[in-house]
């Protein structure tokens, strides 16, 4: 079940995610209904952010809701309700659940610690963001030292390619420069 809202007059213009990035086409939030007004308005809220959108469709008063940002242009985020809540789930477990199934994602074991440090970290989630990081981790096998870097791109607003993980991985595992330099030569 695929509904719309059309956000106006943000509370906070642009709205920011921990205060570095822009809320980015495609990108996937949890986020409550705090109110509803009379104008077909509401005030919706993910995280600390909050933010006044227009609604096309009506929604509950203190109920959380799966969004997508459909675009954003200037002072104004198109927003997409993924589905009506599931009432019964509840918690981290649940919201990960959820986000997985939304993402079009198998819930294994490296893609249910993926959504749970993201959520946790407060991270930016888009399909093809989660689907990369998903995959270098698996080539890295090592999610412990690969997490922090994948958090590390993203406040740091690096280009989420391959070449940058892998560079940032191997610099964070600590090996001296002169021992990569004799592997790279063999």
């Amino acid at each position: 079940m695929v509904q719309s809202i059309a956000s106006s007059q943000p509370v906070a213009s642009p709205i920011e995610i921990k205060g570095t990035a822009s809320l980015k086409n495609g990108q996937i939030l949890f986020g409550k209904v705090n109110k509803v007004f009379l104008n077909q308005t509401a005030e919706v809220q993910f995280d600390h952010q909050k933010m006044v959108a227009t609604l096309d469709i009506p929604l509950r008063t203190g109920v959380k809701y799966w969004f997508q940002v459909q675009q954003s242009i200037e002072g104004s985020v198109v927003l997409k309700a993924l589905d009506a809540p599931n009432l019964n789930v509840s918690g981290l477990k649940g919201t990960v659940a959820q986000l997985i199934a939304h993402l079009g994602i198998k819930p294994e074991p490296a893609a249910i610690k993926l959504a749970e440090y993201l959520l946790a970290n407060r991270l930016p989630i888009t399909k093809e963001t989660f689907r990369s990081a998903l995959q270098w981790l698996k080539a890295a096998d090592a999610a412990e030292v690969g997490l922090p870097v994948i958090k590390t791109m993203f406040i740091q607003q690096l280009p989420f390619v391959k070449g940058v993980f892998d560079a940032l991985f191997t610099q964070s595992k600590g090996e001296p420069f002169h021992k990569l330099l004799s592997g790279f030569r063999q």
